[in-house]
């Protein structure tokens, strides 16, 4: 599979005296751990709703829990779009990989979390998954888990360990890349233009439509020979002003003047944070702002950050569940900062005591 292009971005780079390839590397690679922390801080938020009125709490928690940290996963997609049709390796070759790096850990951190559920079940604690108790279960609900947890919910179906819908739909992705290969030959732009109309008109998570559009936006460079942080970079001013003017409009409007439109301007900012967030990532990298052990730790915090997540909230919000809305919010902090550390400590026994097992939980990363 390969499309014309034009001059390669990559060579006009060079006579300029400027690697924008190496530039994107170094920067994809440092953004890997902000997105993931991106991710936590919007788990700290949702996986545990306060009950009653809390005005207060969510505007001061919005511009953390949803204007940032709903930018993780598509911002995951886009690099994962582009690096997967930026591979010279031939379509099977591909799919052998993702055998090793997606498919194998995402097979083993569900059966982790599945044995985990089945021990706490087996020695008398009785255990509820999604709102079923398993004494309920039977051989095809037990392997339902590892695909939805037995719920479709609108195409935002999650499987047991739940960050990892992104795992999957990223496997389902590189599965069907010929048709979007052929799709994005042809319609190019349009294509684009219609899975972004169709995101920001579907309500709720829109998990496939999101998917589909973050993915194939980062192909769509790619699959062109365009080098995206070259192109944003000429382009920084207009993005930065949009990007300055999105962002205000979404946390105004979900703050303090509500409007008809709010979905919209909020994914429109979504939009708008990734190149953004490439090149500040570009501009840290320059600077030399960079940490291997978070880069390295990513997919590890990825998968452990969850389950501690979920007990945290569980029992601040417990604990404290008569606290003002400021209260509440320092507990939200605590519970990203204190998620985060745990799950970093995670990588850090693993990668200096069982370092074979990590590999394989990994898939190698």
């Amino acid at each position: 599979m390969k499309m014309k292009t034009g001059t390669s971005p990559f060579f006009s780079a060079q006579r300029k005296g400027i690697n924008y390839n190496r530039r994107l590397s170094d920067a994809i690679a440092w953004l890997r751990f902000p997105l993931i922390f991106f991710i936590i801080m919007l788990h700290c938020y949702s996986v545990k709703s306060l009950e009653g009125s809390h005005d207060t709490y969510f505007k001061l928690v919005y511009p953390l829990a949803l204007w940032l940290g709903e930018t993780g996963v598509p911002g995951f997609f886009f690099i994962s779009g582009y690096l997967f049709f930026l591979s010279k390796k031939s379509y099977p070759e591909k799919l052998k990989g993702r055998l090793r790096t997606l498919l194998v850990p995402y097979l083993l951190w569900n059966a982790l979390l599945f044995s985990l559920y089945v021990a706490l079940y087996a020695t008398g604690h009785p255990q509820d998954i999604n709102g079923r108790s398993m004494a309920d279960y039977g051989f095809v609900d037990y392997l339902r888990l590892f695909w939805d947890r037995g719920t479709y919910d609108d195409g935002n179906f999650v499987p047991l360990l739940c960050p990892l819908w992104y795992i999957r739909n990223l496997m389902l992705m590189s599965v069907f890349s010929p048709i979007l290969f052929y799709a994005i030959r042809y319609l190019r732009e349009f294509l684009i233009v219609g899975l972004a109309f169709w995101w920001m008109t579907t309500y709720h998570n829109a998990f496939i439509p999101q998917t589909l559009l973050f993915f194939s936006l980062g192909a769509y460079f790619s699959l062109l020979g365009i080098n995206p942080l070259e192109q944003f970079t000429k382009a920084k001013f207009l993005l930065f002003s949009l990007f300055f003017v999105c962002a205000m409009g979404d946390i105004v409007s979900h703050t303090f003047l509500d409007t008809p439109i709010n979905l919209q301007i909020h994914r429109a900012s979504l939009i708008l944070n990734i190149p953004v967030l490439l090149l500040l990532a570009d501009l840290c990298t320059r600077k030399g702002w960079a940490c291997k052990t978070l880069t390295d730790a990513t997919f590890i915090v990825f998968c452990v950050h969850y389950p501690i997540v979920v007990a945290l909230r569980k029992i601040t919000i417990g604990q404290f569940s008569d606290a003002s809305d400021t209260t509440h919010f320092l507990l939200y902090l605590a519970c990203v900062v204190i998620s985060t550390l745990l799950s970093l400590m995670v990588y850090q026994i693993l990668d200096k005591h069982f370092p074979r097992f990590k590999n394989i939980m990994t898939g190698s990363r």
